[in-house]
């Protein structure tokens, strides 16, 4: 087997990782990367090859990553939003109005 197409072919079995979700494979295939590409630390045409598949695998991860924080950012607003509304008055006063706990109403 040629190394630089076991790369290749590595670096895609990282894009269908990152597109499915497998984040427990990423791990082991970081480390896999890590030894290939050391093995071509001085061989700027082979990484040349490369380059095209690492920055399309590091656009999906901060792509992922961006997902994961904004998921962060929501959750952070909607608990935010169960413990009432915040207003300000024409002075710059700071009011908080709770929320009334939600009626149940019961039918026969």
């Amino acid at each position: 087997p040629e190394p630089l197409s076991d790369l290749a072919d590595l670096l895609e079995e990282e894009r269908r990782a990152i597109r499915s979700g497998d984040w427990g494979a990423l791990g082991a295939l970081a480390r896999r990367k890590e030894v290939g590409l050391a093995s071509f630390a001085d061989d700027a045409p082979a990484l040349a090859l490369l380059a095209g598949g690492l920055a399309r695998n590091q656009a999906l991860l901060a792509a992922a990553l961006d997902g994961v924080r904004e998921v962060g950012r929501r959750r952070a607003a909607l608990a935010s939003s169960r413990a009432g509304l915040v207003t300000y008055d024409a002075r710059g006063t700071r009011a908080e109005l709770p929320l009334a706990p939600p009626k149940v109403e019961r039918r026969a």
